[in-house]
């Protein structure tokens, strides 16, 4: 009983250390939730064509610092020498392919408590493409007016091929469109972003208009009750017959929606997953091989193996396994996808807005989860501490004297030894008393 005494008291001393990891997360992320506004601020001040670029750019440069900001506190937050809002404290996901691990292109994972440690499987059946067009025409010698997303540009007869691609590149930089030269007087166009949301109009000298559109990504979920495949491509059975399901995974009523790079898996009871294909960091280019068209199809089959390791443990009790797990996810700028704002593009003020209040609400989401975790531990340790004073009243009971029980006892005992004494001295007197009468 006294090892368990203790062992609450340190106990309670623990929870109250994870109260404080909490109290100290909740503050950075007070400061995070403060420059996300801001930025959202700006970006509603460049939404507007009162704006020059060169207000729109003073507006950049302050939400690119912000950035900054909300980076360092993610990664210099500590408790103990621990960080605590890098992801460091959640729970670790490994994506591979083939056998060979896939976090640098498949990334930036984001889990809700749901989302339990088992694997789970998905085939990519499109990757996230940009908007391109392969050839805009751009002849010299003829004066105009071309237009890239909205941003025109003025060609004089009199410029060069070089006056017109540094022209075109200036223009099209202010419409999220990259440039680049494709053969004698035509340019590659392609989208700085992903998905449909990445669209190109381009207008040429002569009035024609060319537009494109980029793809989002296509996935196929492998469910828990689908059956598993050999290595022919067959269902796999049993030794009775029996299709041999996965058993893990997604179940029958997940979902998914992409946009652009960014996946979001969603089930019932909250599950939710969010992660990042992004192509452009595939260095071994195991995503060119995908095809979506009906008559080829080509995928890549992606094993997810999403683990416990990595979340804090808290020791909440005098035994083995009382224990809280308390994950914090990363709250950088890349986690909530607003790493790449830009305010001077065309209509990227109002796409930054938009991912603004996606990452707003997913701080929001991550410090309702610290304040739930906080409640909880202080709840452990009021109730530790009144198991503790209660165990300290039971091994008192038995280790210690009740004053007042002894005192009666030993009371009682001496009236009897005193009266005692006094029949046997009465006893004794008797003889005497008869032989003097004889005498």
């Amino acid at each position: 009983m006294r090892a368990q005494i203790m062992a609450l008291d340190q106990s309670s001393r623990n929870a109250s250390d994870g109260t404080s990891v909490m109290q100290t997360a909740d503050g950075a992320l007070n400061e995070t939730h403060s420059m996300l506004q801001r930025i959202r601020e700006l970006c509603v001040q460049a939404a507007t064509d009162t704006m020059t670029t060169s207000d729109k750019e003073a507006c950049q440069q302050e939400i690119e610092a912000l950035q900054e900001e909300i980076d360092r506190i993610a990664t210099d937050t500590e408790f103990n020498g621990k960080r605590i809002l890098d992801g460091s404290q959640d729970y670790r996901v490994y994506p591979s392919v083939d056998g060979e691990l896939a976090g640098t292109y498949i990334r930036n994972f984001q889990t809700s408590d749901e989302v339990s440690a088992e694997d789970y499987k998905f085939s990519i059946t499109q990757v996230p493409e940009q908007a391109q067009i392969d050839a805009f025409e751009v002849v010299p010698g003829t004066a105009g007016t071309v237009e890239i997303n909205g941003c025109s540009v003025e060609i004089l007869d009199t410029d060069t091929s070089d006056d017109i691609y540094k022209k075109l590149q200036e223009a099209a930089e202010l419409g999220g469109v990259k440039v680049e030269q494709n053969g004698t007087d035509q340019y590659k166009l392609t989208s700085f972003e992903y998905g449909k949301s990445a669209k190109i109009s381009a207008i040429a000298l002569d009035g024609t208009e060319t537009t494109a559109e980029g793809k989002n990504t296509e996935i196929n979920m492998v469910r828990d009750t689908d059956q598993k495949k050999n290595p022919d491509g067959s269902g796999m059975e049993d030794a009775d017959g029996n299709p041999v399901l996965y058993g893990e995974g997604f179940s029958g009523t997940a979902t998914y929606l992409s946009d652009g790079k960014k996946v979001t898996i969603r089930d019932l009871n909250g599950f939710k997953m969010v992660f990042e294909i992004d192509p452009e960091m595939d260095m071994n280019h195991v995503l060119d091989g995908v095809n979506p068209d009906p008559a080829n199809p080509q995928k890549v089959d992606v094993d997810l193996e999403v683990t416990d390791i990595g979340s804090m443990t808290l020791q909440i009790g005098a035994h083995e396994n009382q224990v809280v797990d308390v994950r914090i996810p990363a709250v950088t700028c890349e986690s909530l996808y607003i790493d790449d704002l830009n305010v001077v593009r065309k209509g990227g003020a109002d796409k930054a807005i938009a991912a603004l209040d996606d990452a707003i609400a997913q701080v929001s989401e991550v410090r309702s989860r610290i304040g739930a975790y906080q409640n909880r531990l202080e709840y452990a340790t009021g109730s530790l501490d009144e198991t503790e004073e209660n165990m300290e009243a039971a091994i008192s009971r038995i280790m210690d004297t009740d004053m007042a029980e002894e005192m009666s006892t030993y009371s009682n005992m001496n009236v009897l030894d005193q009266a005692a004494i006094s029949v046997l001295t009465q006893a004794n007197d008797m003889p005497q008393q008869v032989l003097q009468l004889l005498q």
